[in-house]
Protein backbone atom coordinates (compact mmCIF):
# COMPACT_ATOMS: atom_id res chain seq x y z
CA UNK A 1 0.00 0.00 0.00
CA UNK A 2 1.30 3.20 -1.24
CA UNK A 3 1.50 6.06 1.45
CA UNK A 4 0.73 9.69 -0.35
CA UNK A 5 3.38 12.39 -0.29
CA UNK A 6 2.46 15.73 0.72
CA UNK A 7 3.83 17.82 -1.79
CA UNK A 8 6.15 20.71 -0.11
CA UNK A 9 5.95 23.88 -1.76
CA UNK A 10 9.36 25.52 -1.80
CA UNK A 11 9.51 29.20 -0.34
CA UNK A 12 8.70 32.11 -2.66
CA UNK A 13 11.26 34.59 -4.39
CA UNK A 14 9.09 37.36 -1.91
CA UNK A 15 9.50 35.63 0.91
CA UNK A 16 13.00 35.07 0.53
CA UNK A 17 13.26 39.19 -0.06
CA UNK A 18 11.46 40.06 2.86
CA UNK A 19 13.46 37.39 5.07
CA UNK A 20 16.42 39.14 3.81
CA UNK A 21 15.05 42.69 4.32
CA UNK A 22 13.68 41.65 8.33
CA UNK A 23 16.97 39.72 8.78
CA UNK A 24 19.56 43.00 8.20
CA UNK A 25 17.08 45.54 9.69
CA UNK A 26 17.32 42.91 13.02
CA UNK A 27 21.21 42.42 12.69
CA UNK A 28 22.50 45.26 10.43
CA UNK A 29 23.71 46.99 13.24
CA UNK A 30 25.62 44.01 15.11
CA UNK A 31 28.37 44.52 12.43
CA UNK A 32 28.57 40.92 12.05
CA UNK A 33 31.22 39.33 9.75
CA UNK A 34 29.78 37.48 6.53
CA UNK A 35 30.48 33.95 7.79
CA UNK A 36 29.32 34.84 11.23
CA UNK A 37 25.79 36.59 9.97
CA UNK A 38 25.26 33.32 8.21
CA UNK A 39 25.71 31.14 10.90
CA UNK A 40 23.55 32.92 13.51
CA UNK A 41 21.39 33.11 10.08
CA UNK A 42 21.11 29.21 9.87
CA UNK A 43 20.66 28.97 13.44
CA UNK A 44 17.95 30.92 13.65
CA UNK A 45 16.36 29.20 10.74
CA UNK A 46 16.47 26.23 12.28
CA UNK A 47 15.40 27.68 15.75
CA UNK A 48 12.78 29.18 14.26
CA UNK A 49 11.55 26.41 11.78
CA UNK A 50 11.39 24.31 15.02
CA UNK A 51 14.26 22.07 13.10
CA UNK A 52 12.53 21.63 9.89
CA UNK A 53 15.43 23.59 8.18
CA UNK A 54 18.98 24.02 8.30
CA UNK A 55 19.55 27.32 5.81
CA UNK A 56 17.77 29.60 4.69
CA UNK A 57 17.27 27.42 0.98
CA UNK A 58 15.72 24.51 2.60
CA UNK A 59 12.43 26.65 3.97
CA UNK A 60 9.18 25.62 2.62
CA UNK A 61 6.22 28.36 1.91
CA UNK A 62 4.81 27.43 5.66
CA UNK A 63 8.18 27.47 7.59
CA UNK A 64 9.55 30.36 5.83
CA UNK A 65 5.84 32.07 6.97
CA UNK A 66 6.74 31.13 10.49
CA UNK A 67 10.20 32.80 9.95
CA UNK A 68 9.43 35.72 8.72
CA UNK A 69 6.78 36.35 11.88
CA UNK A 70 9.46 35.54 14.31
CA UNK A 71 11.98 38.09 12.54
CA UNK A 72 8.84 40.80 12.62
CA UNK A 73 8.67 40.14 16.36
CA UNK A 74 12.15 41.03 17.09
CA UNK A 75 12.58 44.00 14.76
CA UNK A 76 9.13 46.02 15.51
CA UNK A 77 10.18 48.98 16.43
CA UNK A 78 7.78 51.29 18.66
CA UNK A 79 6.54 54.73 16.67
CA UNK A 80 7.43 58.05 18.49
CA UNK A 81 3.75 58.51 19.20
CA UNK A 82 3.65 55.05 20.95
CA UNK A 83 6.81 55.65 22.97
CA UNK A 84 4.78 58.78 24.13
CA UNK A 85 2.16 57.29 25.07
CA UNK A 86 3.73 54.55 26.81
CA UNK A 87 5.67 56.75 28.65
CA UNK A 88 2.63 59.39 29.80
CA UNK A 89 -0.04 56.17 30.60
CA UNK A 90 -1.13 57.08 33.85
CA UNK A 91 -0.27 60.22 34.36
CA UNK A 92 -2.25 63.27 35.68
CA UNK A 93 -3.42 65.68 33.01
CA UNK A 94 -2.63 63.10 29.97
CA UNK A 95 -5.65 61.61 28.78
CA UNK A 96 -5.26 57.94 27.88
CA UNK A 97 -6.12 58.24 23.92
CA UNK A 98 -4.72 54.69 23.50
CA UNK A 99 -4.20 51.55 25.33
CA UNK A 100 -0.51 50.66 25.39
CA UNK A 101 0.05 46.99 26.34
CA UNK A 102 3.27 46.59 28.93
CA UNK A 103 6.75 45.35 26.99
CA UNK A 104 9.41 43.52 28.68
CA UNK A 105 11.68 46.49 29.17
CA UNK A 106 8.93 47.95 31.68
CA UNK A 107 8.42 44.82 33.61
CA UNK A 108 12.21 44.26 33.86
CA UNK A 109 11.87 47.95 34.88
CA UNK A 110 9.51 47.22 37.75
CA UNK A 111 11.23 44.05 38.74
CA UNK A 112 14.63 45.64 38.74
CA UNK A 113 12.89 48.63 41.51
CA UNK A 114 11.20 46.46 43.52
CA UNK A 115 14.49 43.86 43.83
CA UNK A 116 16.41 47.23 44.73
CA UNK A 117 13.99 48.03 47.74
CA UNK A 118 13.67 44.23 48.64
CA UNK A 119 10.27 42.99 47.71
CA UNK A 120 9.31 40.09 46.46
CA UNK A 121 5.84 39.46 44.75
CA UNK A 122 3.63 39.14 47.81
CA UNK A 123 5.27 42.51 49.51
CA UNK A 124 4.88 43.89 45.73
CA UNK A 125 1.20 42.68 46.02
CA UNK A 126 0.76 44.05 49.64
CA UNK A 127 2.44 47.64 47.97
CA UNK A 128 -0.57 47.39 44.97
CA UNK A 129 -3.48 46.83 46.88
CA UNK A 130 -2.61 49.26 49.96
CA UNK A 131 -1.54 52.19 47.63
CA UNK A 132 -3.41 51.53 44.09
CA UNK A 133 -6.88 49.49 45.04
CA UNK A 134 -8.68 52.79 44.05
CA UNK A 135 -7.53 52.22 40.56
CA UNK A 136 -9.02 49.01 41.04
CA UNK A 137 -5.31 47.17 41.44
CA UNK A 138 -4.73 44.77 44.15
CA UNK A 139 -2.29 42.33 42.74
CA UNK A 140 0.69 42.54 40.01
CA UNK A 141 -2.24 40.45 37.92
CA UNK A 142 -4.00 43.38 37.75
CA UNK A 143 -1.42 45.36 36.02
CA UNK A 144 -2.51 45.05 32.42
CA UNK A 145 -1.78 48.38 30.65
CA UNK A 146 0.76 50.48 30.75
CA UNK A 147 -1.29 53.00 32.88
CA UNK A 148 -1.15 50.57 35.48
CA UNK A 149 1.89 49.92 35.59
CA UNK A 150 4.08 53.33 35.02
CA UNK A 151 1.36 54.00 38.46
CA UNK A 152 3.42 51.04 40.72
CA UNK A 153 6.61 51.62 38.98
CA UNK A 154 6.64 55.48 39.64
CA UNK A 155 5.54 54.50 43.48
CA UNK A 156 8.51 52.54 43.71
CA UNK A 157 10.78 54.88 42.57
CA UNK A 158 9.54 57.48 44.51
CA UNK A 159 10.05 54.83 47.42
CA UNK A 160 13.63 54.58 46.12
CA UNK A 161 14.29 57.93 45.61
CA UNK A 162 13.78 58.75 49.15
CA UNK A 163 15.93 56.07 50.59
CA UNK A 164 16.19 54.20 53.62
CA UNK A 165 14.63 55.13 56.46
CA UNK A 166 15.10 55.21 60.64
CA UNK A 167 13.02 52.04 62.22
CA UNK A 168 11.39 55.34 64.00
CA UNK A 169 9.63 55.77 60.69
CA UNK A 170 11.69 59.56 60.71
CA UNK A 171 13.58 60.48 57.91
CA UNK A 172 17.24 60.17 57.80
CA UNK A 173 18.82 63.86 57.60
CA UNK A 174 22.19 65.08 57.19
CA UNK A 175 22.74 65.93 61.14
CA UNK A 176 21.25 62.61 62.27
CA UNK A 177 23.90 60.88 59.86
CA UNK A 178 26.82 62.81 61.46
CA UNK A 179 25.63 62.61 64.68
CA UNK A 180 25.16 58.38 64.24
CA UNK A 181 29.06 58.59 62.60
Amino acid sequence: MARGLAIVAPMTLAQLGRLQALWRAWTGRLGLAPDADRKLRHYFVQLFSENRARQTRQLTRENAARVIRWLERLTRRATPQMNHAAGTAGRRGYPERRRVAPDAATWRALWGVARALRMDRAQLDLFIAAHYSRFGLHSIADLRNMADVNRVLWGLKAILRRGPRHPSGARATPQSKRKAA
